[in-house]
């Protein structure tokens, strides 16, 4: 599923063909090579004139059955040459990742490596699909929200702390709303704890629902759980792209935190 949100489908829709047409031994390997290359270079902000040429040789390569340790060296020549770890690392920790085309997607890869097999579905990318600020925008109309100072509002609203998946309907009843209202949304209560509908779907805003009754984060969206959230965040993107965002973070005396 995490391939049709991609760019440059000509390209990697070619290889996984080739692939499939020559019998590849190691296609389900070679996919997850191929995820990584685009996802890396798509977040690193690169257009296509970096992964075409290694993208017909990967056709080729194909072709000849090349193996996938060779395959694997080549790709991964390319991208240290092109600097793609480090691009794309800037780019996740950067404090505003709403706004760009591959955030929703990189949410939905999340999405599919928390959810059980037996319940997984594609997820349309549609306007029903929202990205949920958990602390909102408009913070300042409600005292609750009193604790967060415009310098941390400023640092951390549209980063990946302060993000989570949830349907339209429910995003928009959330809204700019105290974080306890919030919440009731999630669990499908609505904000008046007056309605008897399910709980998000989203196995990541879910967790959130879990942290908040075990009083986690003592009833409160602070700097803390955000902080938490981020390196939640970190955790499952260095999986699924197979990137070290927090060692290089770390070997500059950092945390794995917004900027």
């Amino acid at each position: 599923y995490s391939f049709w949100y991609l760019r440059w489908s000509v390209y990697w829709k070619s290889i996984v063909l080739a692939s499939l047409h020559n019998g590849y031994q190691e296609h389900d390997k070679l996919l997850k090579l191929l995820r990584r290359f685009y996802y890396l270079y798509w977040i690193s902000g690169k257009t296509l004139t970096k992964v075409k040429q290694l993208s017909f040789n990967l056709i080729k390569w194909v072709k000849e059955n090349q193996s996938i340790t060779y395959i694997e060296q080549e790709i991964n020549t390319k991208i240290e040459s092109d600097k793609i770890l480090q691009d794309a690392t800037n780019n996740l920790k950067s404090e505003d990742i709403y706004n760009t085309a591959w955030c929703k997607p990189l949410y939905l890869l999340i999405e599919y490596e928390l959810t059980d097999n037996s319940k997984l579905s594609f997820i349309e990318l549609s306007k029903d699909l929202h990205l949920e600020h958990i602390l909102p925008k408009k913070y300042k109309n409600f005292k609750e929200w009193n604790h967060i100072s415009d310098e941390v509002a400023y640092e951390w609203i549209n980063s990946a702390g302060n993000l989570t998946l949830l349907s339209g309907t429910k995003n928009i009843e959330a809204s700019n709303n105290p974080f306890s209202e919030k919440i009731n949304v999630y669990k499908g209560k609505g904000r008046y704890d007056n309605k008897n509908n399910s709980i998000t779907a989203f196995e990541m805003t879910k967790y959130i629902v879990d942290d908040y009754s075990s009083k986690k984060y003592d009833e409160e969206w602070t700097i803390n759980a955000m902080e938490d959230r981020y390196d939640w965040f970190c955790n499952n993107v260095e999986k699924i792209i197979n990137i070290n965002i927090k060692e290089r973070k770390e070997k500059n005396g950092e945390i794995c935190k917004a900027p």
